[in-house]
């Protein structure tokens, strides 16, 4: 399932967008935001400034120079590489957008008849749906925009 999904040239529409748009909708109502989704802004924010603010007094602190960067990859570690070994989630993405979460049939229809790509794929999963609600919203953004 690495194969990127394209959307067909009149996929710009914004009846097409809509349909995505419900389906989207009801996958959140499905998979509602968790505590990381919810506080994801403030606690990346803090945990930046914190990670700097460790930096820098370590490598005020400490005299090899490599010293300081150990708290600069902190807010990588804890905000991407954790969550995505932990529960299989890429950091900004919304909780349905990920490998087990599975479109029913009626939405899993509606997509396929929206993206001919699909129209091949047994089952739908929240990354691949993703994919193609992104695409479709650019696409949109940028024809009407």
């Amino acid at each position: 399932m690495d194969k990127q999904v394209h959307l067909h040239s009149n996929a710009g529409s914004v009846q097409e967008y809509l349909v995505l748009e419900a389906v989207a909708v009801r996958l959140a109502r499905t998979y509602p935001p968790d505590w990381l989704e919810r506080q994801g802004r403030p606690l990346y924010l803090a945990t930046l400034a914190l990670c700097f603010l460790a930096a820098v007094l370590t490598g005020l602190a400490w005299g090899p120079w490599w010293s300081f960067l150990i708290p600069l990859f902190m807010p990588t570690v804890v905000l991407v590489v954790l969550p995505m070994l932990l529960f299989g989630r890429i950091t900004g993405r919304p909780r349905w957008a990920h490998r087990l979460a599975v479109l029913d049939r009626r939405d899993a229809e509606l997509v396929r008849r929206t993206v001919p790509a699909l129209e091949h794929i047994e089952t739908i999963t929240g990354d691949s749906f993703y994919d193609v609600w992104c695409r479709a919203h650019y696409r949109l953004q940028h024809r009407h925009g």
